[in-house]
């Protein structure tokens, strides 16, 4: 009765979730750093220049990070989000489903700048996400999953939330 238990415990604690926040120095050219909350996000674009994103993951994180951010912040001076998904891993449901946790890890890199409507930038920073699914992720949407988390995270990081 509690030897599955166990096991599926010690799977559990295999599992390996990170997400990495760095905030990059003040831009160089005078560019000022806002404080998290004191910006209302208009528009959000995106592109990519990791070799083994999908074509889809653009759109799909550019929509994810607007549902995530919502409304913005009511009365906070507006900013346009830019993002590069710098790096992107996603390990394939057959490799998941026939060596689970030893395949690796799925990973995002996502380098992020907001700058103010006249084009200054005011922050950048960069959001890594990093999940090992185990042989679960053979069932589950795991590109999915990555991009949620990631946009997740950079929203967070923009309200100033961990």
């Amino acid at each position: 009765m509690f030897r599955p238990l166990l096991v599926a415990a010690c799977a559990a604690s295999l599992c390996a979730c990170s997400t990495t926040v760095k905030e990059a120095s003040a831009p160089a050219g005078g560019s000022v750093m806002v404080a998290p909350s004191q910006v209302s996000i208009r528009n959000v674009s995106g592109s990519s220049t990791a070799e083994k994103a999908p074509p889809e993951a653009v759109g799909s994180l550019t929509e994810a990070i607007r549902v995530e951010l919502g409304g913005g912040t009511s009365g906070a001076p507006p900013a346009d989000l830019a993002f590069v998904i710098s790096d992107y891993r996603v390990v394939s449901n057959a490799t998941r489903f026939m060596v689970g946790a030893l395949a690796g890890s799925n990973r995002m890199t996502v380098d992020v700048t907001l700058k103010s409507p006249s084009g200054q930038v005011i922050r950048q920073f960069t959001v890594t996400r990093a999940a090992n699914t185990l042989g679960v992720g053979a069932f589950m949407n795991q590109k999915g999953s990555l991009i949620g988390q990631t946009a997740e995270a950079v929203a967070k990081t923009i309200r100033g939330e961990k």
